[in-house]
């Protein structure tokens, strides 16, 4: 069974803006190795963050939009779960419990806050390198 996994914005805009390990990510959903769940809240979040960034004089793709348009389509839309407190840092609950509520395996993130936590509730909270290496291994 293919695992579920939930992207969280910093892994999102470094995909979408630059070549590496984050984009790798998105090549893997394009080959169906993995499924993504977001919520409107999170969708919310990656389209204000990438249109604040894409505003910036250096940023490095201007076809963000239709980037983001097709990362929409291959994540399926979930209710918004209910928010507990689980992180220090209150913006990063919803992402949380949207990994806990729908069993994603794993929570993809940059952010130090989030991978602190290591596996609350059964949800790997791992960097895109650490979630390449684990999905390349089991093929």
């Amino acid at each position: 069974m293919k695992p579920v996994a939930v992207l969280d914005s910093s892994v999102v805009i470094s995909a979408i803006g630059w070549r590496g390990e984050a984009r790798t990510v998105l090549r893997l959903l394009a080959r169906r190795a993995f499924f993504s769940v977001r919520t409107r809240y999170l969708t919310e979040e990656w389209t204000e963050t990438l249109s604040v960034l894409s505003a910036e004089r250096n940023w490095p793709n201007s076809n963000w939009a239709n980037w983001l348009e097709w990362l929409k389509g291959k994540s399926r839309l979930v209710s918004e779960p209910t928010v507990e407190q689980i992180a220090r840092d209150p913006k990063d609950n919803p992402i949380l419990a949207l990994a806990i509520s729908e069993n994603a395996s794993y929570l993809i993130s940059y952010d130090n806050d989030i991978l602190d936590l290591e596996q609350p509730y059964g949800v790997l909270c791992v960097r895109p390198r650490a979630f390449v290496a684990a999905l390349l291994s089991k093929s």
